[in-house]
């Protein structure tokens, strides 16, 4: 199997302000002659209106950018002020992509305007071009030495918006963000963050659970996430399964409960799981903590809570039990992430939020440190440590370092496995959104699949009629007539709306989550216009932030193989166990064949009897890498095959394998040596912290910092 190397790429972070204060365009910029210009930096903006600040672009454009969000609704106009030091007439350009580009020759539909005070410029953008890019905007006169800049949502279609470029002269900044950055976005502020034990970039429920253990045994610990919230999937959507009472090492486990807001007693009672006859199952949603399901007074919010507002603004009241429901269990997620957040602090752990890591330094064969960026502000922060984790899911931190890695599917030759494919591929599975759809009092209209091209063009043979046993998780008393199926996703689709199995979704995240929206607006254009069932709904939430399932994997010392799964090979450094099938999602023949390529609906292998599990043993040399020396492996990037991968990536599973890494950080710690080291010197030190458990907050000295 031929593995991928390093294309690192080197990024100048981009200058913006401090949220809550005026934006100031800089005012020492080169120029030359009578040039002068300045960049106004969108994701920073004071009032954001209905427009979101979205991420999933940064391979591209080195930014955060906001997006206008609105499911076919205008949404509010977002503004800031801008200072300037040089009054005068002004080109205006704006970095813009129209979305729909890869799939739509004509204009798409991300239509927007921008305002200087009170004059509107003409030029409608965001909706030509092929790629991020820059597009003229017009030009204004600027009179005074501040003013106010104005996002104007035309479609409510996901137009998006990175920077807006002011130069005395007619000419765009070159169309390389790298040289952009370099020329233009100068550096706000950097952060030298004082070396840790322990660095982990990533704070979904495995970088949790990696972080939490080793800061309980006494390190020093950074964990770095490029979310408001921390968890993950799991603070998006994704249900914690796996179960915890058939480990090798009963005591493993009770670091996630806590990460993941169940009590840690909780694990190892059956009767806490759901549990179907496949023997897949995972921890009951009805078992979290009541208090989590009280409305969220954080100051932070989610697009979720968000798309309530608008609801209730709209002057719907949210009564119905499926819909309460649904919203209760997003008090449940935020809340839960709420506390995770408290209890890694409690125990030491130095927790950053919304930095995007994009650099690594190295020394010899080990990383010594990354660089990332606050994708709110802009700011730089150097993240130094001994050890780093990769818990990113994407083995962002491993790619960049130039660590091994394999995605897509390897060929039978690779390792024998009885479901690989004659011929290596890039096909991995997809990764999901969800959204929900009620029905109002004014239910609005929404465009027909002929009206909106751009979008996936659904018939009566291709619709998917959505479900309708919606807010089926029984969280309150007043929804028990909806328990039929307790754990059953409660959203109008589930995990089977699914896409990007052909791409790469590390680098090309935003393309495949744009490739959903295409199937979800397609598919409810037929829902709302020609299925009775749904007139009178209104589509009020569609989520943002794709949730995926399968990016790179990083190498280790063991590459774990469906063979060693099935067979129930049995390895020396036995550690975390898996419990889930190996679960494979694949795009159904029918999608398939109607949209190659940009499927949208898969179908699982997990009813499969060659895939059942029951439970397995995973080696602890899958949780480091081959050739990076002082880099320990999380989350779904473990060194696992393809297929592997269909049984470790469960979060409940994640989460003890973090905990298992966290132990041997631990022992790295102690003596001085990589994690290499203690599978072939201190291995029986590590069994014996497994077989104990990680300790727990009323056992430990804790130490804020």
């Amino acid at each position: 199997m031929k593995l991928s190397s390093l294309l690192s790429v080197v990024l100048i972070p981009m200058t913006l302000s401090a949220i809550g204060l005026p934006l100031e365009a800089k005012k020492d910029l080169p120029e030359t002659g009578s040039r002068s210009h300045f960049v106004v930096e969108c994701e920073s903006f004071k009032h954001k209106g209905g427009w979101l600040v979205d991420h999933q672009a940064f391979e591209k454009i080195h930014s955060s950018y906001l997006i206008a969000h609105g499911n076919g609704t205008p949404v509010e106009d977002a503004f800031t002020d801008v200072t300037v030091s040089r009054q005068g007439e002004y080109h205006v350009f704006v970095s813009t992509y129209n979305w729909t580009a890869p799939w739509y020759k004509a204009n798409g539909p991300g239509a927007f305007q921008i305002a200087v005070d009170d004059y509107t410029l003409p030029i409608v953008l965001g909706t030509e071009g092929t790629g991020w890019g820059w597009q003229y905007a017009g030009k204004v006169d600027i009179s005074s030495d501040s003013f106010r800049l104005t996002l104007k949502d035309l479609s409510g279609f996901d137009g998006r918006v990175d920077a807006v470029y002011f130069s005395t002269r007619k000419e765009a900044p070159s169309c390389s963000y790298k040289s952009f950055d370099k020329n233009l976005r100068e550096v706000s502020e950097s952060h030298d963050i004082p070396k840790a034990d322990l660095v982990v970039i990533g704070g979904g429920i495995a970088g949790c659970s990696t972080a939490l253990t080793a800061a309980r045994y006494g390190l020093d610990v950074i964990l770095v996430d490029n979310q408001a919230y921390l968890g993950g999937n799991a603070q998006l959507g994704v249900t914690v399964d796996g179960v915890g009472w058939k480990n090798l090492y009963p005591k493993l486990g009770s670091i996630t409960c806590e990460i993941a807001g169940f009590s840690p007693d909780q694990k190892n009672d059956r009767k806490n799981y759901w549990y179907d006859p496949n023997g897949i199952g995972g921890l009951s949603i009805s078992s979290y903590r009541r208090d989590y399901r009280k409305p969220v007074t954080d100051s932070r919010t989610s697009d979720f809570l968000e798309a309530a507002r608008v609801v209730r603004a709209r002057g719907d009241s949210i009564t119905d039990p499926r819909e309460l429901n649904v919203l209760e269990t997003e008090y449940i997620r935020k809340n839960t992430a709420i506390n995770r957040e408290h209890i890694l602090k409690e125990a030491g752990v130095r927790v950053f939020q919304n930095i995007q890591i994009y650099n690594v330094g190295k020394k010899g064969k080990s990383i010594s440190e990354a660089t990332g960026k606050n994708l709110l502000t802009g700011e730089s922060y150097i993240f130094r440590g001994t050890l780093f984790a990769d818990c990113t899911g994407d083995g962002s931190l491993g790619y960049l370092a130039g660590a091994d890695y394999m995605i897509g599917r390897e060929p039978k030759d690779f390792a024998n496995e009885i479901s690989a494919p004659e011929r290596p591929d890039h096909k991995v599975m997809g990764g999901t959104m969800y959204w929900y759809a009620f029905p109002r009092n004014d239910s609005g209209s929404f465009p027909k699949p002929e009206e909106i091209p751009w979008a996936m063009q659904i018939d009566k043979d291709s619709y998917q009629k959505p479900s309708r046993s919606l807010g089926v998780l029984v969280l309150s008393d007043w929804a028990p007539q909806l328990a039929e199926k307790p754990y059953t996703q409660g959203y109008t689709n589930g995990w089977w709306w699914e896409t990007g199995m052909d791409l790469d979704q590390a680098k090309d995240a935003e393309l495949a989550r744009d490739n959903l929206l295409r199937a979800i607006y397609g598919n409810w254009a037929y829902a709302k216009n020609f299925d009775p069932d749904y007139s009178s709904y209104r589509l009020d939430y569609v989520q943002r932030i794709f949730m995926k399932r399968e990016s790179r994997r990083l190498v280790g010392d063991v590459v774990l193989s469906e063979n060693d799964i099935l067979s129930k090979k049995a390895f020396e450094d036995a550690s975390f166990t898996t419990t889930w099938t190996i679960d494979i999602h694949t795009a159904t023949p029918d999608n398939a064949a109607r949209f190659p390529g940009w499927e949208w609906l898969t179908m699982s292998t997990n009813d499969k009897a060659k895939a059942v599990v029951d439970r397995y043993d995973v080696p602890y040399r899958c949780l480091y890498s081959r050739n990076i020396d002082n880099l320990f492996i999380g989350g779904r990037c473990m060194s696992v095959t393809h297929l592997a991968l269909g049984t470790v990536r469960v979060q409940l599973t994640l989460g003890m394998a973090g905990e298992v890494a966290g132990m041997a950080a631990s022992l790295c710690h102690s003596h001085g040596c990589f994690p290499r080291d203690i599978y072939r010197e201190y291995l029986d030190e590590l069994k014996s912290l497994m077989d104990a458990g990680a300790p727990d907050s009323s056992s430990v000295a804790l130490s804020i910092p």
